[in-house]
């Protein structure tokens, strides 16, 4: 093995030996591309040396690709920072004049501090614009509306700075609808019959919130953010009026799925709400920086993401190992990878307004790594043939994430996949308002995996979700601990589950898991060759509202094939006839017999079998009859218990299995491994 030494004590002028090392990243990369080209006959490592090594990005191309026998290595050797931001010292601070003072209420007059950013050199596209945020945002829709990328963010003390916003750490709630997009077509969710600019939504508020807005000396670049018609979709819109008397708000952009009554919403980056420790605000037109300081500034790490790039890029390149750094405050993702046999392992990545990792190749690694504090989720993959079924053998284990969307909260999961064959093992997922796993494609393993504290503010939402396609098929979710989940959203019209199978989703099986103290463990929205099998529920969680053990729905829309039909485009570009499609999935092919209003709705070829249920509600299965013979469901060995002490589960915070009599009573009921379950090495 061969190794290079980087340091920021070094020059790159030096050999990038251990006594005269390089001084950058880039010219060790240099220097390794030119050793490749003149043929790899060994490893090569850079040893990075601990420090604070201030980056705009690292791109590696197929110029920095190592072999299998021989791969590329970066290692940090002691706590080695790739840093995309501008540190800030509490000198940088200065009090507010008297006449900003005005502009504050409370004790915030005498707390806030601020900070020119022109003359610290940072420029007014160093810290961007504030940009549309949500899942379901319409932005794309308007002239001139800033989609990407995120504004810059503050970060004190490894925490995210809250934007000034109104309320504080609550929402406020839209009294009547007066105008709910009126160039929506209503027959079609989402569509509007304006290509472009389509008028925003119109809704009172209440008097305490008008008269407050009242008080604000503009609303010019004041935000509103929240979820306008269902607890799963948030979005963000500029304010375009508020008439403080008949206490009517109008949005510049309208809601994708319309909005209603009682609907959670607060207002952002407003200057004179700057008025709790942890909040700031910027003057993009003068670049003043104003914090209210959550901490004695003196002793604390202050961070300005600045970057729009990732801070690693590999774009084709393959056979690489990155190992320990930590990676932070970028306005993007922290790690983007487009390439085979790439290996993220024992790296902190936090502080990034994007994703932590995003993958799209084979044979990639993400491993014993913490990701914390991310503005959307935490690794994304995609890999493998559909088509060919070929798996992309990714694998993502070990792992710690949690406080991920805080910027985006939903659909932004701690581990999406896609593709084919990823495997998402004894990871520790938490503290969430969305969901912890989403999957897409096929033959994925799901197992050995703690969630928790994840749907903290949301409906009809689960830790592991994947939906609206007949062709996701052949994946397993098992040997999973999933506890104490439930949401705080004030209004829950379908609640909080453990796996949900969505919009007739294909075939998955769900078996060995753990649920202990959900609100919910699983919805079954039609879809065919379901499993779920040996999992132990045990005690509901504090919020008992529509907590259901297992709910089985017939799918509620239509699936008569045209063209505007999801399920069958997704059924089109599958080649589901094909030979290994057929033999593998071979109830496809019966699927597009079936009745469409009728059979093609409700669950089909599914076994619900040997589940335990202690302390939690019971089944429910509405709409129809899936015990009828045409659907081919089995529905048997679910025993329903009272009291836990009776199979040997003590009270006590913390779930102990060790002796638990549960195969004394059902025999074919195998105890779940709960010592195997999340991570096996803490970093």
């Amino acid at each position: 093995m061969f190794q290079y030494y980087v340091s920021t004590q070094g020059s790159d002028s030096n050999p990038g030996t251990y006594d005269l090392p390089f001084a950058t990243i880039g010219h060790a990369q240099a220097v390794v591309r030119k050793r490749i080209s003149a043929g790899l006959c060994e490893p090569i490592t850079v040893v990075v040396m601990a420090g604070s090594y201030h980056i705009q990005s690292l791109t590696f191309n197929e110029s920095d690709s190592g072999t299998p026998e021989c791969p590329i290595t970066y290692i940090a050797e002691g706590v080695v920072s790739l840093c995309g931001g501008l540190s800030l010292r509490a000198s940088d601070f200065t009090p507010i004049t008297t006449e900003e003072k005005i502009r504050f209420h409370g004790d915030a007059a005498d707390k806030v501090v601020k900070t020119n950013l022109k003359t610290l050199g940072v420029t007014r596209s160093d810290w961007g614009e504030i940009c549309a945020i949500g899942f379901s945002s319409t932005a794309s829709r308007y002239d001139g509306a800033v989609l990407s990328p995120m504004w810059c963010e503050l970060f004190v003390d490894d925490k995210r700075m809250e934007i000034a916003r109104y309320p504080d750490n609550t929402f406020l709630y839209t009294e009547n609808v007066i105008q709910n997009g009126p160039d929506r077509d209503p027959g079609a969710s989402g569509q509007f019959n304006t290509s472009r600019n389509p008028l925003g939504d119109v809704y009172r508020i209440d008097k305490n919130t008008s008269d407050r807005v009242s008080k604000w000396k503009t609303l010019e670049n004041v935000w509103v953010y929240g979820y306008p018609k269902f607890g799963w979709a948030d979005e963000s819109s500029p304010v375009k009026a508020v008439d403080t008397v008949a206490r009517i708000l109008e949005t510049t952009y309208v809601s994708y799925f319309g909005t209603r009554e009682h609907a959670p919403y607060y207002f952002f980056n407003v200057m004179e709400e700057l008025d709790a420790p942890g909040e700031w605000y910027l003057d993009r037109d003068h670049g003043v920086l104003y914090l209210y300081p959550p901490t004695d500034l003196e002793k604390a790490d202050i961070c300005l993401s600045i970057t729009t790039e990732n801070l690693i890029k590999v774009c084709g390149a393959s056979n690489l190992i990155f190992s320990g750094f930590t990676i932070s405050a970028t306005r993007s993702d922290a790690i983007s990878i487009q390439g085979d046999r790439v290996t993220i392992d024992k790296c902190e990545i936090k502080n990034v307004a994007g994703w932590a990792v995003k993958i799209n190749g084979n044979h990639c690694t993400v491993q014993n790594s913490v990701i914390h504090h991310t503005g959307e989720g935490g690794i994304q993959v995609n890999g493998g043939d559909r088509r060919t079924l070929t798996s992309s053998e990714n694998v993502i284990t070990n792992n710690h994430i949690y406080h991920i969307a805080e910027i985006f909260r939903t659909y932004r999961p701690g581990v999406a996949i896609d593709g084919v064959g990823c495997v998402v093992s004894h990871n520790s997922i938490h503290d969430s308002a969305h969901m912890a796993v989403s999957f897409s494609g096929n033959e994925h393993v799901i197992e050995y995996n703690e969630i928790f504290n994840v749907c903290k503010i949301a409906d009809d939402s689960s830790a592991i979700y994947a939906g609206r396609d007949y062709t996701t098929c052949g994946n397993i979710i098992r040997y999973n601990y999933f506890h104490d989940m439930s949401s705080d959203a004030e209004e829950q019209n379908i609640g909080i589950f453990a796996v949900y199978c969505d919009d007739n989703l294909g075939g998955c099986a769900i078996y060995g898991n753990i649920m202990y103290r959900c609100q919910s463990a699983l919805l079954l929205h039609g879809g065919h060759d379901m499993i779920f099998s040996n999992n132990l529920i045990i005690d509901r969680c504090a919020h008992t509202n529509y907590a259901v053990c297992f709910h089985a729905y017939e799918y509620w829309e239509d699936l008569i094939e045209s063209p505007g039909s999801v399920h069958w485009s997704n059924l089109r570009v599958m080649p589901w006839q094909d030979e290994v499609w057929a033999k593998k999935y071979p109830h496809i092919a019966e699927y597009v017999t079936w009745d469409p209003e009728t059979e093609q709705k409700n669950p089909h070829y599914c076994r619900i079998e040997n589940n335990v249920i202690i302390n939690h509600s019971t089944f429910d299965i509405k709409r129809f009859n899936c015990f009828e013979r045409q659907y081919h469901n089995t529905f048997r060995n679910n025993i329903e218990l009272a009291d836990r002490k009776f199979v040997g589960i003590p009270e006590g915070e913390k779930l102990d299995l060790s002796n638990c009599r549960l195969e004394q009573i059902l025999p074919e009921f195998h105890i779940p491994p709960l010592s195997e379950m999340g991570q096996l090495h803490h970093f």
